[in-house]
């Protein structure tokens, strides 16, 4: 099915079309407008130029081993070559990208900062970080394993020659009194999944006459060295000293917001009351709980050396307190840490890939 147009009015200074690397980058500062109803749908700016690209769930798609569109677009991410960098910034939420899309300036050539969202809730925003005339891409990746999933695989069947990626979310934090400092993972990250097998009537136990653990914990994987190194940097740099800077340790990411992460519930069957203390039993540094980054760090580990990962996230929530961060103390915090991991991705070279 073909690319819908809209016509409309003029969308602001500076629409314009760019191509780069054979394809046709449409970019424009702010975000669109999802337009689920129609395959494709590209906003005229005042010249006439496609400015801001929405793609929408109705579209033909080939190949069912890794569906593309007939334009190249990707599934569920909605991206094509040319509109995507191979610095990437991925973030949770669509209000973290669009604070952060402060930092992007429009291209040295006059095209404007490149949005596009996709059916899927998906959004890339692609401009240059400060003066440094750097490509950078702000990513929603929503929450949990399969959207990070759905990223990182999909971003690299459209991207060109290596990749850098940096994680910035928010987590729960394990350690006392590290509410509201960003924590990060240089010593790898760990998956903590519920064991279906330990909640079903067949399942037996072990030989010794052990039942099955209802929560699994996998061996870590490990952070780019020096993309982590060069975000600790960063962030020393943005960040104050003492209760508002870093921590380093594991992270922990889990399949599930509530069961486990230990939250405790009355509805259902969760056995999760000593999660928390297992955890930090079998990991005494581990500083954080979130869901996605373990997906990040394994896929870059399995891909061919050709992605380089990282991450960091802001503890939102301490448990041992049961304290939160205010929403204004988490949005300040997203700007400097946003600040800091982007200037992380303009300084790594790709080249060491």
């Amino acid at each position: 099915m073909g690319a819908g147009v809209m016509e409309a009015g003029p969308t602001g200074p500076g629409t314009a079309t760019m191509r780069r690397g054979g394809s046709t980058a449409m970019r424009r500062r702010g975000f669109g407008v999802l337009c689920a109803a129609r395959p494709v749908v590209h906003s005229v700016g005042a010249r006439g130029r496609p400015a801001v690209c929405s793609v929408g769930a109705s579209r033909q798609m080939k190949n069912a081993n890794f569906p593309l569109d007939a334009e190249g677009r990707t599934f569920h991410l909605g991206c094509r070559k040319g509109e995507i960098s191979n610095r990437m910034l991925s973030v949770g939420d669509a209000s973290r990208a669009q604070l952060l899309s402060q930092f992007l300036k429009p291209f040295p050539n006059g095209d404007p900062v490149f949005n596009l969202v996709s059916s899927r809730g998906f959004s890339i925003t692609t401009g240059v970080v400060g003066d440094s005339n750097t490509e950078v891409s702000i990513v929603t990746t929503l929450m949990g394993l399969a959207n990070m999933d759905f990223v990182i695989r999909e971003s690299r069947a459209v991207i060109d020659g290596p990749m850098a990626v940096v994680r910035l979310g928010t987590c729960g934090a394990l350690q006392p009194g590290t509410l509201g400092k960003v924590l990060v993972p240089s010593d790898g990250c760990v998956l903590v999944h519920r064991n279906p097998d330990a909640f079903t009537q067949q399942s037996g136990g072990s030989a010794n006459g052990d039942s099955p653990s209802p929560y699994l914990i996998t061996n870590p994987v490990f952070p780019n060295a020096e993309l982590c190194n060069g975000l600790i940097t960063q962030l020393q740099r943005t960040l104050p000293k003492g209760p508002g800077g870093i921590k380093c340790g594991i992270n922990c990411t889990t399949d599930s917001f509530y069961s486990s992460q230990g939250r405790i519930a009355e509805d259902f069957d969760d056995r999760n009351e000593n999660l928390i203390q297992r955890v930090l039993g079998e990991i005494p540094n581990a500083v954080s709980f979130e869901m996605e980054t373990f997906q990040l760090l394994h896929l870059a580990s399995c891909s061919k050396g050709t992605i380089a990962a990282a991450a960091c996230a802001i503890g939102l929530a301490e448990r041992a307190s049961n304290e939160f961060m205010t929403p204004a103390q988490l949005v300040e915090m997203e700007e400097k840490a946003g600040k800091a991991a982007m200037d992380a991705l303009v300084s790594f070279d790709l080249s060491s890939l």
